[in-house]
């Protein structure tokens, strides 16, 4: 009995140890597996983040090989426009030509070549070409993006190209810590280049070989040796190129638990599986705390990877791939809709520029809740960047039914949010489109909804809009507009005529002209100034269009003048923009004194709206004008939300009625009422009054009996060129003349 009791205590003793031992080595075998998958899949999603931005760099260089400066093959023109656009993009991409012998040539005078030994060129997707890496104009190892030129005299045409340094590459899609003795690889073709040393030659130049024996992976780990040590070379290719982003590490950081073959093999020892344990105790305490930091850091970064750090909403990322699944099992869902809304917050950059990035953030964690909050079963909520969210709904029934749960939770981001003594309400623009309704891919159903998006905020904002084609047809024109706006000035393109504005009043008399622009383009004819100016004030092209409206009106005035002609004043319209650029007033000062124009001989008209937004600095602008002599006119009165906060705040010398009065004046709705009530008010002021879209004598009539002093419409005269107006101005000094 006795023998038979210790009998059973060994062998007990033997099976617990043997089957701890293996279970024990399993499962750290189980944990280094999984931590080479997170590793791998972390270098994919920035090797995915890489090929997405080199597509997006070959469809800018698409349009810039498509401009009249590039395709005109004339560098002094072309390569000036490559230099301001580098300045356009927050990257700063190095642009020049490429010439038909391979020579790439920067605004700057430096050169580099796309055909040097190693380098490896590639076709990508849309027609660009992909070169590199090739030595760059300074020295350093980069990449050549390539988009090729149809010259419009039929030559051979070259390229245009963008020089990307490795160093950049490295910085911006590679910016986590795998291991503290890691080495971060940029692989192309046999090549190897040591991105942690600013694109050197790698040391082990086989280490491109490795993984191109694995073509047809798209990432994973793979083994090697180097100087007796066991390393790990994870990598990740970015799709649409011949590139490669890899990370190498010393084996022993992740296997560091794993145990060996020869001691799983003599597990079956009760005795040896003891010692077994035992130096694995020893060994695993001994590399605890860097194999626990080596865990935590791999889930930060695949956390990271795939969250927005600010409100932990999923990013970017992790859309694409839900897109990408919806539309994979779409087949499935019959007639089934998948829709994408677009949510762009109004406003949300005054709140940054009035109380801080601090608060800018707490309110948009506080929005992201409030739309969370009100997401539904089959909606997810995702965060692009900024103050930019994405709803996605699946299983639609129909457009009307993804429109009403938009409008929905757009409804909830409308509730107050209270942030310390502070009150916001939040609202947003924004898009909505639908697969397949709208879009063949995740990509254009983000695009259609961002078109939608934008033409919200043209409306005003705080609504949805829905796609439609007629946005991608009105985005290209668009899109053509600002790049020969952009060449309008120099050209000669633009031109300004004049509309008399008369005094009408008893005992007062007078013509003033106001300024205004009109563009007449070469390539798309006559521009209508309703398309053209809102573009250039969205793009910053209205400064320097300004001052050149500025000066032409001024150097017109001291013209009429001179010559004798009763032109009392020039009006021109301004901007807010224009009024918010430092030196403006100094701007003003110069081409008066340039142009010999006496400052009461001219008037600045600005828009209610425009005031509004910042009032502040306006205002003092405004101060320092009037200091100078010249009248400020507020355009468009009466149509604004705080029109007599405005007077009140504003030195202003003359009210402008807006022609949505005007026009109704004759027919006893409230509009008469409501003119009366404005011109009472510049009376009581005691500054002038012009009504804007007089079209009869019934209506001019009437303004002369309200004590209105200047019209201002097509009853007098339509907009007239330099010539006709200086015909007109002599008419109404002898009015007998014809």
């Amino acid at each position: 009995m006795h023998r038979w009791f210790w009998g059973a205590a060994v062998l007990t003793t033997w099976l617990v140890l043997s089957v701890g031992t293996i279970v024990y080595q399993k499962q750290k075998l189980d944990e280094t597996e999984r931590l080479e998958y997170e590793a791998a899949a972390a270098v994919a999603a920035w090797a995915d983040e890489f090929a997405a931005w080199t597509k997006m760099r070959i469809a800018e260089l698409r349009v810039m090989a498509g401009t009249t400066a590039v395709r005109s093959g004339n560098d002094e023109e072309a390569l000036p426009y490559l230099a301001e656009e580098r300045t356009r993009h927050a990257d700063l991409p190095l642009l020049g030509l490429i010439g038909p012998d391979g020579t790439i040539v920067f605004p700057d005078g430096s050169s580099a070549s796309v055909k040097e030994d190693g380098a490896v060129p590639h076709e990508a997707d849309g027609g660009g070409m992909l070169y590199g890496p090739v030595d760059g104009p300074h020295g350093e190892t980069g990449l050549v993006l390539a988009f090729p030129v149809e010259r419009t005299d039929g030559a051979p045409g070259g390229a245009v190209g963008s020089f990307v340094p490795l160093a950049w590459v490295h910085e911006t899609f590679y910016t986590y810590t795998l291991t503290e003795e890691q080495t971060v690889y940029f692989l192309a073709g046999d090549a190897a280049f040591r991105l942690t040393e600013g694109g050197g030659p790698a040391e082990d130049p086989g280490l491109a070989g490795r993984i191109g024996s694995r073509d047809a992976a798209d990432s994973g780990v793979i083994r090697f040796e180097r100087d007796g040590e066991d390393f790990l070379l994870i990598y990740g290719k970015a799709a649409g190129t011949p590139w490669t982003l890899a990370a190498a590490a010393p084996g022993r950081l992740l296997l560091a638990s794993a145990g060996s073959g020869f001691w799983r093999t003599a597990a079956g020892f009760a005795l040896l599986d003891a010692v077994l344990l035992l130096l694995l105790y020893v060994f695993h305490q001994g590399f605890a705390s860097r194999f626990r930091d080596l865990k935590k850091r791999l889930a930060q970064m695949s956390h990271a990877a795939r969250h927005d750090l600010l409100t932990a909403l999923p990013n970017r990322l992790q859309l694409r791939e839900a897109l990408n699944a919806l539309i994979r099992s779409h087949p499935f869902s019959e007639d089934r809709l998948i829709g994408l809304v677009l949510i762009d917050l109004d406003r949300f950059k005054n709140v940054n520029d009035a109380l801080g990035h601090n608060v800018g953030d707490r309110l948009l964690i506080a929005a992201a809740g409030q739309l969370g909050a009100a997401l539904r079963q089959g909606q997810r909520l995702y965060r692009l960047g900024g103050d930019e969210f994405v709803l996605l709904f699946e299983a639609l029934k129909a457009p009307g039914e993804g429109i009403a749960e938009a409008e929905r939770v757009l409804g909830r981001l409308r509730e107050p949010i209270r942030l310390e003594h502070h009150e916001f309400i939040v609202t947003g623009s924004a898009g909505i489109s639908f697969y397949p309704k709208h879009a063949a891919s995740g990509g254009e159903l983000l695009r259609n909804a961002d078109l939608a998006m934008y033409r919200a905020k043209k409306l005003g904002g705080g609504c949805l809009v829905c796609y439609d084609e007629s946005m991608v047809e009105q985005t290209t024109r668009e899109v053509a507009i600002e790049q020969h706006l952009r060449k309008a000035v120099a050209e000669g393109e633009l031109a300004l005529v004049y509309q008399p504005i008369q005094a009408i009043a008893k005992g007062k008399c007078g013509l003033f002209a106001e300024a205004l622009l009109r563009w007449h383009s070469r390539e798309l004819g006559p521009v209508r100034p309703d398309l053209f100016i809102p573009i250039a004030e969205s793009t910053g092209l209205i400064v320097e269009i300004g001052e050149w409206v500025l000066r032409q009106a001024c150097t017109q005035l001291g013209l009429w003048r001179r010559s004798g002609l009763p032109i009392d004043r020039v009006s021109v319209n301004l901007s807010a923009i224009q009024l918010e650029q430092p030196g403006f007033v100094d701007t003003v000062r110069t081409i008066l004194a340039e142009t010999g124009c006496d400052p009461d001989g001219l008037m600045l008209e600005l828009t209610e709206s425009a005031v509004i937004s910042r009032m502040d600095v306006i205002a003092r602008t405004l101060r320092e004008l009037s200091d100078l002599g010249i009248l400020i006119a507020l355009d468009d009165f009466g149509i604004g939300y705080s029109s007599l906060s405005v007077l009140n705040q504003l030195d202003v010398d003359v009210l402008k009625i807006d022609r949505s009065f005007i026009s109704r004046i004759h027919d006893g709705s409230k509009d008469r009422a409501l003119v009366n009530v404005i011109l009472s008010i510049a009376s009581l002021l005691g500054i002038d009054s012009i009504a804007e879209g007089v079209e009869t004598e019934e209506q001019l009539e009437m303004l002369r009996g309200m004590q209105c002093t200047h019209a201002q419409g097509y009853l007098l005269s339509k907009p007239l060129d330099r010539a006709e107006f200086e015909r007109y101005a002599v008419r109404y000094r002898n009015p007998g003349l014809t």
